[in-house]
């Protein structure tokens, strides 16, 4: 027989196994093959990952770059190109084990390229988070160390980051400035193309490696199958095409469907909606240097005053959950019910009181609130409202966005505002406490307890001290009312009834995603 018949039976047999179903112990079944088309609301301003914070660009760059740690579907840090790590008891040198991984160009990764883009990340990445590293080494191929110049508890956790995510990519591209490189990754999608103002294309990476520690898809790590063949994300700015698409089957995906088209095809059987919950927090940030509140009292009277229920139904058309605790249930820090007791009162005769006790005699609060974001809008006039029952005079200004966050880093011109936190509490307690620390302390003061809670924090090696110094600035924050948590904000994500396997998460994820 000859070797060109012998080279196409063997493709004809790759073909037969390629179409072949795969059960999984359900009704269901795994297959190869297809594509999806997914349509996002923005264009990616780059795909090169680690230099932006997009959203639209992770949502692309996360299914071809991996990273050496990553985060679960509960937003802790395990293991992604690394199968294990050991801190030093100095909190210094971090060692990390390399699993065996194949880039899109063929060849295997090793810990130099790990080493190399590191390196890359701490002159054009979106964190600095590599600031504090010392030195990088590489015993052998699979092992990397980093050494730190001072103790960092919450390196893994900046290093695992999706916001502006640390991927490895191969070494001789490392050297390369922002948006210069190949889009070279060891993910189970290789890019093809980048279409400005139309799509992205990605195909299957049929020399993909697996980790084989997971036993499938947990959050951006675990074991990744690629079963479809290509993925093109196409770039459709309006909502009400991007949900016509999806009816007439022109999309299989949505990244995100407004609560209100969600709801109102939630009997069509062509397709399912899946509620991503929790996306972020909503808060409003009072301003604490300017009067009338910066009298504590005016602040824990709106505090007792307001009706979370109410704000977060009309603010998210019904996607929210009431929760005081600032940080999610599931993760370390998460503090049970501390401060529960100072979270959805709506008391108005105890708000009334304390208007009484601060002399509040008829002050404006001014509210300022922007024109980009609609649940900043809602919340911004429903608390309005709410406060005006309890005798306040209450006015609400609508800016353009840019002018809105340009206006609160001042002490003046401002009393609350509105503000939807999404990737902070996703990452953790770090960027949280951080966020209103310091003399850049988004509430326009600094508190000492704050201060001193984010310096155990981010100093302690201990993870019971930083866990305690958590607890003590949720507590404060609770009691001084420097910020009111409303509550947390969910989304919604879309799929063809076909697109099987789908599950959430901080990015549409098309691995382990199959078209029935």
């Amino acid at each position: 027989m000859t070797t060109r018949r012998l080279m196409m039976q063997a493709t004809v047999a790759l073909a037969a196994i390629a179409a072949v179903t795969v059960p999984t112990g359900s009704a269901q079944a795994q297959k190869r093959g297809g594509e999806i088309v997914m349509a996002q609301q923005a264009q990616p301003p780059t795909i090169d990952g680690m230099t932006t914070t997009a959203q639209a660009t992770r949502n692309i760059s996360l299914h071809i770059w991996e990273m050496i740690v990553t985060r679960d579907e509960n937003a802790n840090v395990i293991g992604d190109l690394a199968t294990a790590w050991t801190i030093s008891p100095d909190g210094l040198t971090y060692t990390f084990t390399l699993r065996e991984a194949r880039f899109h160009n063929g060849k295997m990764m090793t810990s130099a390229d790990a080493k190399a883009s590191l390196e890359r990340y701490g002159k054009v990445g979106g964190s600095p988070f590599m600031r504090p590293v010392k030195d990088m080494t590489t015993p052998d191929p699979r092992t990397l160390v980093i050494t730190l110049s001072n103790p960092v508890p919450g390196f893994l956790e900046q290093l695992s980051s999706p916001r502006a995510p640390a991927v490895v990519i191969p070494a001789e591209e490392a050297g390369k400035a922002a948006n210069q490189i190949e889009n070279i990754g060891t993910g189970p999608y290789r890019f093809v193309e980048f279409r400005p103002d139309s799509h992205v294309k990605l195909a299957r990476f049929d020399g993909y490696i697996q980790n084989t520690q997971g036993t499938g898809r947990d959050g951006f790590g675990g074991k990744k199958t690629a079963w479809v063949d290509t993925i093109t994300i196409r770039f459709v700015p309006e909502g009400g095409a991007r949900t016509a698409g999806l009816q007439s089957g022109e999309f299989q995906v949505l990244e995100q469907m407004p609560t209100p088209t969600a709801k109102r095809l939630a009997n069509d059987r062509t397709i399912t909606t899946h509620e991503m919950m929790p996306w972020a927090f909503q808060v409003f940030i009072f301003n604490a240097a300017q009067a009338p509140t910066n009298n504590p009292k005016v602040r824990q009277a709106i505090q007792a005053a307001i009706d979370p229920e109410e704000v977060m139904a009309i603010s998210t058309d019904g996607s929210y959950r009431l929760l005081h605790g600032w940080q999610y249930p599931g993760t370390p820090y998460f503090q049970g019910d501390l401060g529960k007791e100072n979270y959805n009162q709506k008391n108005a005769a105890k708000a009334k009181a304390l208007l009484a006790e601060a002399g509040y005699k008829g002050e404006e609060l001014l509210i300022l609130t922007d024109s980009s974001f609609k649940n900043h809008n809602d919340t911004a006039i429903t608390i309005g409202e709410q406060l005006k029952a309890i005798g306040m005079k209450v006015n609400v200004r609508v800016v353009d966005w840019p002018t809105a966050l340009s206006s609160t880093t001042k002490k003046e011109g401002w009393n609350a505002w509105p503000l939807m936190m999404g990737i902070e509490p996703y990452e953790g307690p770090y960027n949280v406490v951080s966020f209103f620390a310091g003399a850049n302390a988004r509430m326009q003061v600094q508190d000492p307890v704050i201060d001193a809670a984010n310096q155990t924090l981010t100093t302690a090696l201990g993870l019971a001290e930083r866990q305690a110094a958590f607890g003590q600035f949720q507590k404060q924050m609770m009691e001084q009312a420097y910020v009111i948590k409303v509550g947390e904000v969910g989304i919604f994500q879309a799929t063809r009834a076909n697109v099987k396997g789908y599950k959430p998460y901080r990015i549409p994820r098309l691995w382990d995603v199959w078209v029935e």
